[in-house]
Formats: structure tokens, C-alpha cells, sequence
């Protein structure tokens, strides 16, 4: 079971939610996507990845985290030193971890394993891509506004966020964009009782640090360092995923030295509300993989 509630930490302009702190086994770090923030990750969920201590961190310029400044340039070293400033205040500069990301925190899970591969025990990325740019769906047209209008087209950005997230019955159109059967997927149960968990946040996103989030993930490619991780990675996406194909997925997994894949059937952008029994099972197996030998270890 995971301890609830959480304990909320802040730190350095960024908020960090931690379940089980002190709990023993190799500590889960979390990491959500684009436009999302630390309650991204249903709590109800949480226990797929064992009675073990897991620290949900924030994307820079993600609420509750602070704002990035329109002039800041984001790339994957500057995701990596946000993942490792958290990581580093929450277990210590030393320990060892697994980290999960979702979508673009997938990207900011990735940079951070390149740069402290010795500490990093496992990855999954869920809905990762090699690059950041943006295949279809909305989140396209906001890259290709981004990148093409210039700041003028940025500027566009926060008004259409504002827009989707007016109300709870907006939002669940706009949502529809990520899911590969839109109203099966937000009539569940499940899916009705996290709308309000995680919508207010949603609400208070800054619009002009996703345009810096649109302008810069289009250009962001990880060719390069993914060659250098060494721990066992797992890489997930739904198989009718609207914004990471398949065969993204399959190009991102053969760039790791020591990868599974896990294509989640029927589902698209969030595979754990739709298509909760083939996640879950994907993930305990791997948490299985790799948490055997360092159940025991304890952080600084």
C-alpha cells in the first residue's frame, strides 16, 4: 500500500511528493510530461511500483514549480541538471534510484541517466520518443506555431491553453487528443475521480514557459546519449498512441544497449488508465528485473 498522503517538499523554486520516504528498496522517481505537473501520477496507481519510496518530481516551469522566463532556452542538459538538483536533495548526491518519465519527462528521465548512468538502476519511459518533435495532434500545431511565427505564435499559446482548461467538461475534449477511445477512457471510474486531482493544477500552467517547451523540444534530439546507458530500460507506449508511433518507440528502444519494449494494447498517450492490466503487469515485471538486488539499499 503507499502512504497517503504524501509529504510535499520544495525545492529550489521547484515542488517534490513523496510517498513511503522511508520505506526500504531502491527509490522510484517520477517524472511527468508536457503540460502536466507532480499530480500527474495518480496516487491510486503508485503501488505498481512496490512498497518502496517514490519521489514524484516537477519539469521546470511546470505549476507547482516555478516559471521559466520566455528568453530561457531549455535542451537536455539543462532537463538533466533539474532531474539531478531534485534527486540530489531528496536521496542524497550518491544513491542510486529508478527513474520513470512519461512523454517529455521521458526526455528529461533520459538526459538524467546519461549524466549519472552509475547511479540509475532502471528507466522506463513511457511514450519517449529519440526526439521532441511532435508527429501530430495538437501539440504539433503548437510546435509548428512555436518554431514558425516566432514569438508572436508563442504568445498564441497561452490564451489556447487557457481555453482548454476553462472547465472540468472543455478539458475532457481537449484530453480526447491524447486517448485512443476518448469517451471509454473518461467515462471510467477511475478516470472521473482524477479529473479533479489533477485539473487545478492544469489551470494554472504558464502559458509562456510551454511556449519555450514547444519552440525547443522540436529541436531536441537524444541520439547521442542514449548509446550510453547501461541499465535495463523499458520502453512503453500505447500501440494507437496519436503522438509517439510505433515505430518511434521500436527506434528509441534499439538505440539501448539493454532495452524491452512494451506496446500497451488499445491504449494511446496514457497507457495506465487505458489499458490498466497490460501496465501493470509490464511494470512489475520490470520493477521485479531490476529491484531484486537493491530491496535493501538505503538512501543518504
Amino acid at each position: 500500500m503507499i502512504a497517503q498522503p504524501p509529504k510535499e517538499t520544495g525545492i529550489n523554486g521547484f515542488k517534490c511528493l513523496a510517498f513511503n520516504e522511508n520505506a526500504p528498496g531502491t527509490p522510484v522517481v517520477l517524472i511527468h510530461g508536457l503540460l502536466c505537473s507532480i499530480y500527474f501520477w495518480w496516487p491510486d496507481h503508485l503501488s505498481v511500483f512496490g512498497n518502496r519510496p517514490i519521489f514524484i518530481i516537477g519539469l521546470p516551469g511546470h505549476y507547482p514549480s516555478a516559471s521559466i522566463q520566455s528568453s530561457a532556452t531549455l535542451d537536455a542538459d539543462s532537463l538533466a541538471t533539474a532531474v539531478l538538483d531534485q534527486v540530489n536533495y531528496l536521496l542524497g548526491p550518491t544513491a542510486p534510484f529508478i527513474l520513470i518519465g512519461h512523454s517529455t519527462g521521458a526526455h528529461a528521465a533520459i538526459a538524467a541517466a546519461a549524466v549519472a548512468p552509475d547511479r540509475v538502476q532502471g528507466l522506463i519511459s513511457i511514450g519517449g520518443a529519440v526526439t521532441g518533435e511532435e508527429e501530430g495532434g495538437i501539440y504539433a500545431a503548437f510546435q509548428w506555431m512555436a518554431n514558425k511565427l516566432g514569438a508572436f505564435g508563442r504568445a498564441l499559446i497561452s490564451p489556447a491553453l487557457r481555453a482548454s482548461s476553462l472547465s472540468l467538461g472543455i478539458h475532457r475534449l481537449f484530453i480526447g487528443d491524447v486517448l485512443a477511445e476518448p469517451k471509454k477512457t473518461v467515462n471510467t471510474t477511475a478516470f472521473q475521480a482524477y479529473l479533479p486531482y489533477y485539473f487545478p493544477a492544469l489551470q494554472k500552467i504558464s502559458g509562456a514557459s510551454m511556449g519555450v517547451y514547444f519552440r525547443d523540444l522540436a529541436n531536441m534530439d537524444l541520439s547521442d546519449i542514449i548509446p550510453s546507458i547501461q541499465c535495463p530500460v523499458l520502453v512503453m507506449c500505447g500501440n494507437r498512441d496519436p503522438y509517439v508511433s510505433i515505430e518511434r518507440t521500436d527506434e528509441l528502444a534499439s538505440m539501448f544497449p539493454n532495452s524491452n519494449v512494451a506496446l500497451i494494447d488499445g491504449s494511446g498517450h496514457m497507457p495506465m488508465f487505458e489499458n490498466w492490466p497490460q501496465y501493470e503487469a509490464a511494470i512489475k515485471t520490470f520493477m521485479a528485473r531490476v529491484g531484486q538486488k537493491n530491496d535493501q539499499v538505503a538512501y543518504a
